[in-house]
């Protein structure tokens, strides 16, 4: 009996390890959730200490799956920005007020319940700049 419940424990063990990082993160969570395209215009950049941006009317492409935002505050710190366009990698001075911005977030992503709402960096997958003013 001991013998058997060792094997099933290595195995499982293997198994384990095979769906996590390197730092103990699963990789079958990260892979497989899912995400929530949002389209919005750039109100202010640079706030919260230059590390977030504030959109108004941030609306889900579906409107059926997700709610939209009059107004909230995306915490850009460890977030991917990039140009649409071109692809290239931007910083959060290159968007402007009045840009329009694609924001990928993840399904059920944190919102503080403050006025504006703000979703920290852990939600947001990555934000484009679409267009310039």
């Amino acid at each position: 009996m001991v013998s058997f419940l060792s094997g099933c424990n290595a195995k499982n063990s293997q198994a384990d390890d095979n769906d996590l990082a390197s730092d103990g993160v699963s990789m079958e969570n990260e892979s497989s959730e899912t995400t929530i395209l949002y389209s919005g215009t750039v109100i202010d950049s640079g706030v919260t200490n230059e590390k977030g941006l504030f959109v108004s009317n941030l609306k889900p492409e579906d409107e059926t799956k997700a709610a939209s935002f009059d107004e909230v505050i995306l915490l850009t710190e460890d977030v991917n920005l990039i140009d649409q366009e071109t692809g290239d990698a931007i910083v959060l001075s290159d968007i402007k007020e009045g840009d329009t911005v694609s924001v990928t977030l993840i399904e059920h992503a944190p919102t503080t319940m403050s006025i504006p709402p703000q979703i920290p960096g852990m939600g947001i997958v990555k934000i484009e700049r679409v267009s310039e003013k």
